[in-house]
């Protein structure tokens, strides 16, 4: 009798993983076609390292087809390594203050907007130097995303939304999007 109910517990647990992989098996093109179309998924910090690496993606595409390679500056790095000291503390802020590399890249490019207080938007920068020829095509997105991300940092600090985890190397990669980012727009390459 403990045979019978050992087999009848096994075939229990086993039914639901089988009818699931045949169901997904059947079913694969449909399935492959309905998460292609996914756009954005969110879970903890799940969601921010879906968009760093799309972010990198990009970045790759930029130095790829534009034939741009990120060269490093002494100012850059000696900012990048004060960011990896803060990152071994606290990545959140890390990546908070890397974004402060983009907009100095802005502002040392002589881009400020703004009347009585100039404010610095390095995003409309670099879509006006996009237009202008003088950064490879995407650059634009890829400032956007930087953006994004330090956004997102920045939001699941407060204590509206869950909090998630961000790692020594989610920021260490951020940092390095970030000096990118900065290097084009302070020495565009064609």
């Amino acid at each position: 009798m403990d045979i019978i109910k050992m087999v009848v517990q096994l075939v229990t647990g086993l039914a639901w993983p089988v009818v699931v992989l045949l169901v997904a098996f059947m079913f694969k093109r449909e399935l492959r076609l309905l998460l292609s179309r996914i756009s954005h998924f969110k879970y903890r910090d799940l969601e921010f390292k879906l968009a760093l690496a799309e972010a990198e993606k990009k970045a790759d595409v930029i130095e790829q087809t534009a034939r741009f390679s990120y060269r490093s500056s002494s100012d850059i790095d000696s900012k990048l390594e004060q960011l990896r000291r803060i990152a071994d503390v606290s990545p959140r802020a890390a990546i908070m203050e890397a974004w402060i590399l983009v907009e100095d890249a802005a502002a040392q490019s002589g881009f400020i907007q703004g009347a009585d207080t100039p404010r610095i938007n390095a995003p409309s920068f670099v879509l006006w130097l996009v237009r202008d020829g003088k950064l490879p095509a995407g650059s634009d997105e890829l400032v956007t995303r930087l953006r994004n991300l330090r956004d997102q940092a920045a939001a699941h600090k407060m204590a509206q939304t869950p909090p998630f985890e961000l790692t020594r190397e989610d920021a260490d990669r951020y940092l390095q999007l970030a000096a990118k980012a900065s290097s084009m727009i302070l020495g565009p390459e064609k």
